[in-house]
């Protein structure tokens, strides 16, 4: 069975993205009725609404859904819309919704993962979409607990849903229900592997850090100095080399400053998460995007703009690495606000750059607070400021598939050559 992809974005109000959005899907897919539906919306078109709608629309579709802080098909990125990626082809899905994430992640996940089959026959090959409500604050925690019960040959894509940086209320769906303090889990059953691609773009500046003294996703002190203080010493000469005079650096300008400057996890010998820092706090701490544990230890990056477009492509080769040989036929992208905000107007041209490598597929994502990309055998798969690109096969080839391969570091993604197909010429905005 061939396997078809649409993506579609549209303004306006719930009622009117909605139609558009439904238009649009049934425009491009034609006679064919999706399986999967995934809508991505802004605060503008209220994601309860525009579930709702969706559902309405495609009754016989399974609905995932993300509030977020920017929304992107491979025709560009928009703020202030919904996008819509809906699938057909030879898949069976299942998905299911657990709330009260904040309180109890184990039983939010148990909940979300209840009711759900464990195996489909004459469908050996599992991958999960997990969306979650990032403020609930156990995004790295429920990440884990999912890979634990799904199982070992089960692996992880997905994000934390946004809210235009309003860093408010946050919304994830499940067919016509959305909910905050939630986690969303979908089981896609495959005849051959789905590629699944993640990469950052940044690499270390700093010396290793030790993380002295922290509580939840604030770090007060490093090496027992006050956080602010130890991250200005240890980037100020990068900083000036930029034209960045630390000394004279502005309160307004702080946020966009660590931004630059990320944090590197190490978690392993040679694996970085990136953990992203928002805000400076009165007694010099640091605001990071989740938790970081007293005792870690990190290593402050950085990222030129190229390097960030570039880590996007090798994201979705990366991906296209993953399909056993399969050409294909459209994408799912999770990707930070944080990288939106680094390279601003270019995001464009990295979204478009991630059609290209999959070979000028259809593609839509949105701009997360925090990526899901977990392995098996992974001890972390919450990322920051991170491309993850979630990739389908087109229709059956002769002769059984292998496997998906194991996923390499997301720090690693820059190193040595990739393989993947020859890019078309860019895709008209």
């Amino acid at each position: 069975m061939v396997t078809a992809v649409s993506t579609s974005i549209a303004t306006g109000s719930a009622a009117e993205a909605t139609g558009s959005l439904a238009r649009a899907t049934r425009d491009q897919l034609g006679k064919v009725s999706p399986q999967l539906v995934v809508v991505f919306a802004s605060t503008a078109q209220p994601l309860g609404a525009m579930a709702a709608g969706l559902a309405a629309e495609f009754p016989d579709a399974v609905l995932l859904g993300a509030s977020t802080a920017g929304e992107f098909t491979e025709r560009g990125d928009v703020k202030g819309a919904a996008a819509l990626f809906a699938l057909a082809g030879d898949f069976r899905i299942h998905a299911g919704m657990g709330t009260g994430l904040k309180a109890n992640a184990e039983a939010a996940v148990a909940e979300a993962l209840g009711g759900l089959p464990a195996h489909v026959d004459g469908y050996p090959h599992r991958t999960a979409i997990l969306l979650l409500d990032p403020l609930a604050g156990n995004g790295e925690e429920a990440t884990l607990i999912a890979a634990s019960l799904l199982g070992t040959d089960v692996r992880l894509a997905g994000g934390a849903a946004g809210d235009d940086l309003h860093m408010s209320q946050t919304h994830v769906a499940c067919g016509a229900r959305a909910a905050s303090d939630a986690v969303v889990i979908a089981l896609i059953f495959s005849t051959s592997p789905l590629g699944v691609g993640v990469c950052h773009g940044h690499t270390a500046l700093s010396r290793p850090l030790r993380v002295t003294r922290a509580e939840g996703n604030v770090v007060s002190e490093l090496e027992g100095r006050p956080a602010w203080q130890v991250w200005l010493e240890e980037t100020r000469a990068r900083a000036l080399e930029a034209g960045i005079d630390v000394s004279t650096l502005s309160k307004d300008a702080e946020g966009s400053y660590l931004l630059r400057y990320e944090a590197g996890l190490a978690s392993g010998p040679r694996d970085l998460k990136i953990r992203a820092p928002l805000a400076r706090n009165a007694d010099d701490s640091i605001s990071f995007a989740c938790g970081i544990e007293q005792g870690s230890v990190i290593r402050i990056t950085e990222s030129a703009p190229e390097r960030q477009i570039e880590s996007a492509r090798e994201a979705a080769r990366r991906a296209f690495a993953q399909l056993d040989g399969k050409k294909a036929a459209g994408a799912l992208v999770f990707d930070c606000i944080c990288r939106n905000l680094i390279l601003g107007a270019q995001f464009s041209a990295a979204v478009r750059g991630m059609s290209e490598e999959l070979g000028g597929v259809p593609i839509a994502g949105f701009e997360t607070y925090g990526e899901i990309a977990l392995d098996a055998g992974d001890m972390s798969g919450f990322h920051n400021t991170t491309s993850v690109v979630l990739a389908f096969p087109e229709g059956h080839l002769d002769g059984a598939a292998s496997g998906p391969k194991p996923l390499p570091p997301a720090e690693a993604c820059l190193d040595g050559a990739a393989s993947g197909p020859k890019p078309p010429p860019p895709v008209e905005s």
